[in-house]
């Protein structure tokens, strides 16, 4: 549904357009595919909890299970430092969304690694993100910030 089989296993193990019968090599004993879409999923958990933790109470002081620094406040550098490279990483990829999403809408075939429906599904949620996390790191910035 959001991939074509053929090409998606050809892209996953390694072999691509232009690569021809030479796949090329994994990382870390995983073939090339896997090991981008595994990254791919960590960086989203990462995100994800990144963001909770700009929004929850643990975000200002470190929760009880953190050694050695339970109870301390939370350096504010510490969160926004990966919020603002995130951020800025986000909207420059979004900012090429408009022509991707044309391109993959107009141009779709079924040598496409993924379908234009995971294409409608995937790009917005992107944008949602791009969206939501410079306001949850701008909203935590001005609850952490010291009074003048």
């Amino acid at each position: 549904m959001f991939a074509n089989a053929g090409p998606f296993d050809e892209w996953y193990h390694g072999r691509g357009p232009g690569v021809g019968d030479h796949p090329v090599d994994g990382v870390l004993g995983m073939p090339a595919g896997a090991f981008y879409l595994s990254l791919l999923c960590v960086l989203a958990a990462l995100g994800g909890v990144l963001a909770l933790g700009l929004i929850g109470d643990w975000g200002v002081t470190f929760p009880r299970w953190v050694p050695w620094l339970r109870g301390r406040r939370v350096p504010p550098w510490l969160p926004l430092t990966p919020t603002v490279l995130g951020s800025a990483l986000m909207i420059g990829y979004s900012a090429t969304l408009p022509w991707q999403f044309a391109a993959d809408l107009a141009e779709s075939s079924p040598q496409d690694i993924f379908t234009p429906t995971g294409v409608l599904i995937g790009l917005p949620l992107l944008l949602a993100w791009t969206i939501a996390l410079p306001l949850a790191g701008w909203s935590y910035y001005r609850r952490t910030r010291l009074p003048c």
